[in-house]
Formats: C-alpha cells, sequence, structure tokens
C-alpha cells in the first residue's frame, strides 16, 4: 500500500459528558446520544452526596446546572434525586435527573460502552470514598479514572494497581515540572490548547497514553494525528467516528 492511501488507524472517542454537543451534560440522554453516535466511551463527572452516594455531575455547586444554590455536598441522595438539570427555564418542565454513578454503569455494561470517570473536587476532599468508588467500577471492563489531583491518582493506584488513572494536566503542572514527576499516572489528558511547545516534545517523548480534550472535528491535528495521541475527549463523538 503506497503512503497516499495508507489507511490512519482511528483513536478511541470519548464523549464528553456524553455527546454534550447535543444533548444536556452527563444526562442519560447525552448518554444514550453517545451510544447513537458510535462513542467508544463516556467521559463523565463524579460527585459525592453527604451521605455518601455518588453522582454524575460536573459542578460540586449545583446554581449553574439546577439553579439551586446549594452544593452537593451539603445535600442528601434522597434530595439531589428530586433536583431536575438543564437549560435554562425550561428545567423545570424539561430538564433531567442527576444520574448516580450505580445507575450509570449499569447502564455502561449493558451498552458495552467505556466510561472515564473524573473524580471531582468532593471525591478529593473525601478520599476515602475511593475505595467504594474503585469496588463499583470493577464491574466493567472497559474503565479507567482522571483527575487534576495528582494525590487521588496516586491513592487509586495504591487502592488499585491494575485500574488505569489519567492524570489531567494543567499548564501550571508543567511549569516547574515534567511529565517523569508524576510517575503514577498511567495516562495523561489534557486541553487542545496544550498542543504545542512547550508541551509538544513531552507528549512525544512519553510512552504513556494521551488523550486531548476541548476537540470539535476541525483541528489540523485530528486529521492527521501524530502516532503519540491515543484518543480523543469531545463533545461531538460522531464527527471523530465516521
Amino acid at each position: 500500500m503506497s503512503v497516499e492511501n495508507e489507511v490512519i488507524p482511528r483513536r478511541e472517542v470519548y464523549a464528553h459528558r456524553g455527546a454534550s454537543g447535543k444533548y444536556f451534560e452527563n444526562t442519560m440522554k447525552a448518554f444514550y446520544g453517545a451510544v447513537e453516535e458510535g462513542a467508544d466511551g463516556i467521559e463523565l463527572d463524579v460527585q459525592l452526596s453527604k451521605d455518601g452516594v455518588f453522582f454524575v455531575i460536573h459542578d460540586s455547586d449545583l446554581y449553574r446546572l439546577s439553579g439551586v444554590r446549594k452544593t452537593i455536598s451539603q445535600m442528601d441522595a434522597a434530595e439531589i434525586q428530586q433536583i431536575h438539570i438543564g437549560k435554562r427555564f425550561i428545567r423545570g418542565i424539561k430538564g433531567s435527573s442527576i444520574p448516580t454513578l450505580s445507575s450509570v454503569i449499569s447502564f455502561a455494561a449493558m451498552e458495552s460502552i467505556g466510561l472515564n470517570i473524573e473524580l471531582k473536587e468532593t471525591i478529593s476532599n473525601n478520599p476515602e470514598s475511593l475505595s467504594e468508588l474503585l469496588d463499583q467500577i470493577s464491574v466493567l471492563d472497559q474503565v479507567h479514572v482522571s483527575s487534576f489531583d495528582y494525590n487521588l491518582i496516586e491513592k487509586v493506584k495504591q487502592l488499585d494497581p491494575s485500574m488505569e488513572a489519567g492524570l489531567l494536566l494543567k499548564k501550571a503542572m508543567l511549569t516547574d515540572h515534567q511529565l517523569t514527576d508524576y510517575p503514577a499516572a498511567d495516562a495523561f489528558h489534557f486541553h487542545k490548547r496544550m498542543m504545542k511547545e512547550p508541551y509538544l516534545s513531552q507528549w512525544q517523548q512519553t510512552e504513556k497514553k494521551i488523550r486531548v480534550y476541548g476537540v470539535v472535528g476541525d483541528e489540523p491535528f485530528v486529521k492527521n494525528p501524530p502516532d503519540f495521541i491515543h484518543g480523543w475527549i469531545t463533545d461531538y463523538p460522531g464527527r471523530f467516528v465516521t
């Protein structure tokens, strides 16, 4: 086969908070949308309620998503399950409930779709909850966790060395550090804005998995991806699987 006709292997595609370019983020509609669009997996966020139940929601403060001026850590599961999230003005009528992690695990197992579970600040504040979370997700074949909190990444690997743990990177985390300063991480996830120097040479040198988020499908490096990229995390999974 000529170089011109060589087929570039497709990178894995994770739907960011589900197919959130079409459906409201972190809802079952968005997760079913990810399946319909052919995503390999779903990236989602997990927070912890006051009584120790894991919920799939990005913000610890519920105001942006629900209009309720409370934090998830102040509320019991029963109270959280009465809240509807969605676009302002219509969420009271057409809003969605906040999924529990256990319900999304059952969904993922039934649909044979992977999960990338981002551990949010309420997990960082309650690291003792990690053992229960890892036990819940252990039933899945395709699952990994991720976090901006390197201490959590280290604790995940201590509790379950077999669980893939990806470190979410901000520019500040590489100002005075190198990727080698984060040895517990199995993978590195970062925004597409970091697809340039002084970071690019580090992506090229590491042997760990690299996933890029914030991509929409029209980026030059998406059309001709470097070898070091393992996968994409996107609001628009359908653009990446066709």
